[in-house]
């Protein structure tokens, strides 16, 4: 899911993102302008990423963490 920001069209604080560099997968915490503070699943360090490094996670790498499809509770 995707919000529309002043800059376009982001990821809502929350969403469960791979960082297409490193592979690290993480849950956005805020942005401005287009870099994302990320927060990792793993040990909970933070990481900055600009968008274009983002994706969203897949089902699959959701099921791998144990955490639903996306849009489910």
């Amino acid at each position: 899911m995707t919000n529309v920001t002043s800059w376009g069209t982001g990821y809502r604080s929350g969403a469960l993102v791979v960082d297409k560099e490193t592979g690290e997968v993480g849950v956005t915490q805020g942005a401005t302008e287009r870099v994302y503070t990320v927060k990792s699943v793993r040990d909970g360090s933070l990481w900055t990423a600009h968008a274009s490094r983002l994706r969203i996670a897949t089902t699959e790498e959701r099921a791998k963490l144990g955490i639903g499809p996306r849009g489910v509770n």
